[in-house]
């Protein structure tokens, strides 16, 4: 439902918002011989312990992938209340803990009633009132730092968030947000697709949201504003929007659906018989869109595939495998995983004959692709299958599994390792100490070739190809750090003032002159490095005194323009880059991310490079007899910059990377 707002409307619930600020600096010493006063929140520091730090404190003990001392623990724990409180807040522990060091449950039992202790002396003692709560998930998130960046303690936006990544549906609306500047409002960055609620309902990418129900999203951060359009399936929710081309906002009124994340968005058949598909996430499902997407290709006559795991932060393990079952032949080993808490590795190995085992294949990746999409082009290079172009990956070799936390939060667990065919784990981010870095300096083989790979760095391509690489102008225009991009505000008034614009539209000379005179007209100003050191410099001669300089200054002043002629061969310089950009928004805006897709795949430098090494079958297989993956040779570059092209925004404040969980049902 679509309604039409009065003028004086258009302001509403921009009104002012108040701030209260506190401010308090502490010095506190705490020993762990301080007793409790039993103060009348002893029972809820009692219930807090109890429901949340016992639980995961045990969890750590008997499931975390490596050994971790109670004392470590105990004293990460303290650090983070008292750093949480005030950094200049200390503690100190008198003397050790009286136990045999056999007698493992003493220790652990000892140093957590110490930690006890130390939490009931803040909340009792200190002279400004913290809740117990408070003080414990300070404590929680302080243990949290001496693990793994990816064990971590969920409540429950985060938990929302998490289960939405990886489930890949959501009670929500169906579109892409981010906080832009100077309106104040959260846009609509981009649609999902054409049949979701918001798309249904009237919604359209690059409209701004200026309030939700009654609520005014002027200073609203994306998350805030995710969490009000989230919900039940079957409510409803009004948006009041401003669009580009109406005087006057409007309201439109959206019902509430579980909506389906597409895993693959676009998958294309080229005229050279080579099929692309592009996956983004591993989520429930997402072997099947790729299974689809094979499919029909293969009906139409495919020869050969290029595979885009680039930003696809990964999801669940059994999707992973069965994805590389499509490629690999039947009882392959994909992958084991391995960690403390279990007496035997537990191995993934296709289960039928692959639906494209044979032609050539390319996976693009990139700093990106993590977790699932690592097991996946990591089984194919191990394999011998195919080539990975792109640049080296995240390198999260870890399996995450997620157990509750009382009703709130859930703790998302570290409990072992991935390796891939070869042996080989290619993890990066654990503590220094672990046996998984270790690994850098070993060597492994391919399963038939015999090639050399290595492991701790992620996956290593094949073809080692950078992206485009953003400039100083790009980034400023974007709105990097400004949150004003205008490429989004160009875009989204752009088929308002071409209506005749075509899904083919592709921007040219005369855009880019309509781009130009917009930025200027919107007072953009661009400030090159050198400039900026101009200007340093300048203060730094008006600070040696009062004294005129008269030579200096006219020499900074012909430096000033020499710096203007330098900053326009910047736009020039930069025209093929922001024709790209342009474009692909534009595109977006009018018609849709598919259209958006379309026009990337048939100019992206990585996907035209995979497809050059495709149509030439000799060059494609003398890749397979260089003995060692990851030489010295230097990568090929391209210019301009796509990586944040295809995931623009947020997801309803969704994080770019998604780990691996090993049980589909939590």
């Amino acid at each position: 439902m679509i309604r039409r707002l009065s003028p004086d409307t258009r302001n509403r619930g921009r009104g002012g918002q108040g701030h209260i600020g506190l401010c308090f600096v502490i010095t506190l010493l705490l020993a762990t011989c301080l007793q409790s006063a039993g103060s009348a929140q002893g029972t809820t520091v009692t219930k807090e312990l109890k429901t949340s730090l016992i639980p995961i404190v045990t969890y750590i003990r008997q499931y975390y992938m490596y050994d971790v001392s109670p004392d470590t623990l105990m004293r990460a724990g303290l650090r983070g209340i008292f750093h949480a409180l005030d950094p200049a807040s200390e503690f100190t522990v008198n003397g050790g803990v009286d136990c045999p060091p056999e007698d493992t449950n003493c220790l652990w039992n000892r140093n957590f009633t110490d930690f006890e202790k130390a939490v009931r002396a803040v909340d009792n003692k200190a002279f400004y009132t913290v809740g117990p709560d408070t003080l414990i998930r300070y404590g929680i998130q302080g243990m949290m730092s001496v693990l793994d960046p990816d064990t971590v303690f969920m409540e429950k936006l985060n938990l929302d968030n998490f289960r939405m990544h990886t489930r890949g549906e959501y009670g929500g609306l169906g579109f892409r947000i981010q906080v832009v500047r100077p309106d104040s409002a959260i846009a609509v960055w981009s649609l999902l697709h054409d049949d979701t609620p918001a798309a249904r309902a009237g919604v359209k990418s690059g409209d701004l949201i200026i309030a939700i129900d009654d609520s005014t999203t002027a200073h609203m951060n994306a998350s805030d504003a995710a969490s009000l359009m989230r919900g039940h399936a079957g409510t409803d929710v009004v948006l009041t929007l401003e669009r580009a081309g109406l005087e006057d906002p409007i309201e439109i009124k959206v019902t509430r659906e579980v909506v389906q994340i597409n895993s693959v968005p676009h998958h294309v058949m080229f005229p050279d018989s080579t099929g692309y598909i592009k996956l983004q996430g591993f989520q429930h499902k997402s072997s099947q869109e790729v299974r689809q997407a094979l499919a029909e290709l293969l009906e139409l006559g495919m020869k050969r595939l290029i595979f885009d795991l680039r930003g696809n932060g990964g999801g669940y393990l059994t999707e992973a495998v069965q994805i590389a079952d499509l490629f690999l032949p039947k009882d392959r080993l994909i992958v084991y995983t391995a960690g403390r808490a279990f007496t035997e590795k537990t191995e993934y190995f296709t289960q039928e004959e692959p639906m494209f085992g044979d032609g050539p294949l390319i996976v693009l990746v990139d700093a990106g692709s993590a977790s699932a999409s690592e097991i996946v082009s990591g089984a194919i290079q191990d394999w011998d299958r195919g080539l990975v172009l792109g640049t080296p990956t995240v390198g999260k070799g870890s399996v995450q599994q997620t157990v509750s936390i009382g009703d709130r939060a859930e703790l998302k667990l570290t409990m072992a390792a991935y390796f891939i065919p070869s042996g080989r784990s290619i993890d990066k981010r654990m503590r220094k100490d672990s046996t998984l870095v270790a690994m850098a300096q070993q060597e492994f083989r391919t399963q038939n070739l015999g090639r050399i790979v290595h492991g701790a760095g992620g996956i290593t391509p094949d073809i080692d190809m950078e992206r485009r690489k953003s400039t100083s102008l790009y980034r400023q225009l974007e709105g990097w750090g400004t949150l004003n991009s205008q490429f989004f505000r160009f875009a989204r008034q752009y088929s308002v003032t071409h209506p005749n614009v075509q899904p083919d539209f592709i921007a040219g000379q005369e855009t880019l002159d309509e781009f130009r005179r917009f930025v200027d007209e919107d007072g953009f100003e661009y400030t090159s490095n050198l400039e900026v050191r101009l200007d340093q410099l300048s203060d730094e001669v008006e600070e040696e005194g009062d004294a005129p300089h008269p030579e200096i200054e006219a020499s900074l002043d012909r430096l000033s323009h020499g710096i203007e002629a330098i900053e326009e061969n910047h736009w020039m310089a930069n025209d093929e880059l922001i024709s790209w950009k342009l474009t692909f928004d534009i595109r977006e805006k009018a018609f849709g991310i598919v259209q958006a897709f379309a026009y990337d795949t048939v100019v992206n430098p990585q996907i035209l490079r995979a497809r050059e090494m495709l149509r030439d079958e000799t060059g494609y297989l003398t890749w397979f007899q260089r003995s060692e993956i990851g030489g010295t040779s230097a990568p090929l570059v391209s210019t301009g910059d796509t990586d944040d092209a295809e995931i623009e925004g947020i997801l309803m404040d969704g994080s770019p990377e998604r780990d691996l969980t090993e049980n589909e049902e939590r």
